[in-house]
Parts: structure tokens; C-alpha cells; sequence
């Protein structure tokens, strides 16, 4: 018997060795990772990247760094110089589920810029990402591929958090990435919805807005399939590398990318939802390539009570109303009604070998991509600032 508990004891002694090397281990790669991710993005995108603090968590049962008084300002080239500060951040694992990220966001994020201070508030947020297990020894794997973000009770303050300027319910994220997708598999998928997004009573009430200032919804769907050669955080460091002034030299590698995407199979497709008042719009589309990498593919439109929704407007706006009898009378074609739905318009779109159709019906030329010209685009004209036009000095 004094042998088995010498032998537990041993085994147990073992295991807690092991977890503590492991749990120095997991600390020691974020806090690297998040030293090493400030360095980037700050060279990347000219910026300033500042902390207070950083320090690692002492409970055995989580690896965890904390950053306190994050700062981010914008770099000097930039149009609008902004500073964000988190007051706290934070990332976590748990021993529990060893293999989620966990980002902890403050209550309130703060913004400082020219023209005054403003801030975000959250009644609470939650956010995390799957950690891909060939990363925890290997960090030339990507460790993140799929994450999830959802914030509740979101609140955009100016003057100092003394006005509320926009109230919005809940917001939901989700979005996975695939740097090894081959033809026909999924390579970056997003998904994104807004609930409950509403102005504040006294903007709505000055800017005597229509449908007391809010929108019920707003989402949207992503979805990229087919290889990325390089995958994508070779394409953004491609990118990053180059300085942002040099916007042609950022273009040709973007514009590259896509087209050899698209040669070797690349498809797409989004959605889009947007709810305000009476109505309904709900919109969808694909595209795909033929043999000659050009553009093929379908697009569904649908908005419902839209007699009900130029009705408000109108009643806001009287000065609209010649635009929005224009705008019906342009889509009168595709217009009809019924007594659930109201006035309703549906519009299915469908492109390729040179057409454009709607409901069947060819309304214009689609004009052929050249890819060349996009790759390399030629030099601009004097007065956009590039010089190219300008004569060489003598």
C-alpha cells in the first residue's frame, strides 16, 4: 500500500511539474505574440502603439496577459489623427478548455481626437477564438482560425460621455479563416448582425428623423472559397510591407492576388439584411470565373412595403418626394404589390458573357475585366498629385 501512494504521489508530482512548465510556456508565447503584434501593426500601419503595463497572470489554472491603458494614434500622415485607449485588455486560456483564446474588452473604450472625445460603452462583451493545436509548438502556424465576438447594450457617447449619440441592442460576429483551402473549399467566411440600433431621442427629435431614428437590423453575410496562394497572411504581409503612401505598388499586389485566385477556381458570395420602419430589404449574390477569368454569377434583390417606407420618409422629407417619385417610376418594371407585403420589389439579377439581365430580361452590356490594366495600372493624369504627366526638368 505505501508503494501505490509513493507512486501516486510521484505521478501526481509529475503532472503538476508538467502543467506549470506548460502554463509558463502558454504565457511566455502570448505575451511574446502580443509584443510581436503591437510591433507589426504599428509598422504596418504607421501608428503608435503604447501600453502602461504588461503582466502575466498568477493563477495556475489560466494563462493570462493583461495590458493596461492600451493607446492607439493614428500615424502623422494620417487624415483624421485619432488616439484609442482601452484602459484594460486582456487574453486568456483556461485549463479547463486549453485550446480558446479569450479576449477580455473594458466596459468603455475611449477616443480623442481634433475635434473633441468620445466614447463606446458595453454592458458586457465576449469574445474568443479557436486556437489551432499546430500552433501551440509552431509558431510559423497561424494560431487563430475561427472566432466569435458578441457585445450587448452598446452605447456611442460624445462630450465627454455626457451625450448619447447612438444606442445599438446587441451585435454578433463570428468569422473562420482556412489558409490551406483548395478549390472549392472555404477559405474566409464573416458573419456580422446589429440589433436594435437606435439614435438618440434628442438627434432624432432635431434632425426630425423618420421612425424615431432607428433601424431594427442590419447583417450580413461573407463567404470566399478557393485557394489564396500564400494564404492570407502572406497576402497582408505582402501588403504591409509596402508603405502605405504607395498605394499603386499595394494595388498591384491586391489585384494580382485576386486574379490568380480567380484563375484557380475562386468563388464568392455575401448577403445582406436591412430593416428599417416598415421595410425589409434582403439582398444575396455570387460570382464565380469562366475559362477567361471573367465574372459570372447571380444576384437576388427583394424589399417589401416600400409604398409604407416612401410614405415615411415623405412625411419627414417633403422635399424627397420628387426624388422618390423618380426613383419608382425607374423601377416600375420591377415593382408589384400585394396586400401582406405592400408595395414590393424584387429584382434577380443574372451576369456573365458579356450581359447583364434582370428577371430575364438584357438591360446592359457587362463590360470584360482586364485584368492587365488592373494589375498595372498605367500612369494617372497631372493633378491627382502622382506627377506622372509632369514635364522632366531641363
Amino acid at each position: 500500500m505505501a508503494n501505490v501512494a509513493k507512486f501516486l504521489t510521484f505521478v501526481i508530482i509529475i503532472m503538476a511539474a508538467a502543467w506549470g512548465g506548460l502554463w509558463w510556456y502558454a504565457e511566455g508565447r502570448m505575451q511574446a505574440g502580443v509584443t510581436e503584434w503591437i510591433t507589426t501593426t504599428a509598422a504596418a500601419d504607421h501608428a503608435q502603439i503604447t501600453y502602461d503595463s504588461l503582466t502575466r497572470g498568477t493563477s495556475p489554472m489560466a494563462a493570462s496577459v493583461t495590458l493596461t491603458n492600451l493607446r492607439f494614434a493614428t500615424g502623422p500622415d494620417s487624415p483624421v489623427p485619432i488616439t484609442v485607449t482601452l484602459p484594460s485588455f486582456a487574453l486568456e486560456i483556461d485549463a479547463a478548455n486549453p485550446l480558446l483564446l479569450i479576449v477580455k474588452l473594458p466596459q468603455q473604450i475611449n477616443f480623442t481626437g481634433a475635434r473633441g472625445d468620445a466614447s463606446v460603452t458595453f454592458g458586457g462583451t465576449q469574445v474568443n477564438y479557436q486556437i489551432d493545436p499546430q500552433a501551440i509548438f509552431s509558431p510559423s502556424v497561424r494560431p487563430l482560425r475561427n472566432g466569435q465576438a458578441n457585445a450587448q447594450n452598446i452605447n456611442l457617447l460624445a462630450s465627454g460621455g455626457r451625450l448619447q449619440v447612438l444606442h445599438i441592442d446587441t451585435f454578433q460576429e463570428q468569422g473562420s479563416v482556412n489558409e490551406g483551402a483548395a478549390t472549392g473549399q472555404s477559405a474566409a467566411t464573416a458573419t456580422a448582425a446589429l440589433q436594435g440600433i437606435a439614435l438618440s431621442p434628442l438627434l432624432t427629435k432635431l434632425g426630425g428623423l423618420p421612425f424615431n431614428g432607428q433601424v431594427a437590423q442590419v447583417g450580413f453575410t461573407v463567404n470566399i472559397n478557393g485557394p489564396i496562394r500564400g494564404g492570407w497572411q502572406g497576402l497582408v504581409s505582402s501588403v504591409n510591407a509596402v508603405p502605405a503612401s504607395d498605394r499603386a505598388d499595394r494595388q498591384k499586389l491586391v489585384m494580382h492576388a485576386i486574379h490568380d485566385w480567380a484563375a484557380q477556381g475562386g468563388t464568392a458570395a455575401g448577403s445582406f439584411s436591412f430593416t428599417v420602419g416598415p421595410s425589409t430589404l434582403n439582398a444575396d449574390a455570387n460570382i464565380s470565373f469562366d475559362p477567361n477569368v471573367q465574372p459570372v454569377g447571380t444576384a437576388y434583390v427583394t424589399a417589401n412595403h416600400l409604398d409604407a417606407l416612401s410614405a415615411g420618409v415623405t412625411a419627414a422629407y417633403p422635399q424627397t418626394q420628387t426624388a422618390i417619385n423618380a426613383a419608382q417610376a425607374h423601377l416600375s418594371p420591377y415593382l408589384s404589390t400585394d396586400p401582406a407585403n405592400g408595395q414590393v420589389l424584387t429584382l434577380h439579377v443574372t451576369y456573365g458573357a458579356g450581359a447583364v439581365s434582370i428577371n430575364g430580361n438584357k438591360v446592359g452590356v457587362l463590360p470584360e475585366v482586364n485584368w492587365v490594366m488592373l494589375e498595372t495600372p498605367p500612369p494617372t493624369a497631372p493633378g491627382d498629385g502622382s506627377g506622372a504627366a509632369t514635364p522632366p526638368a531641363n
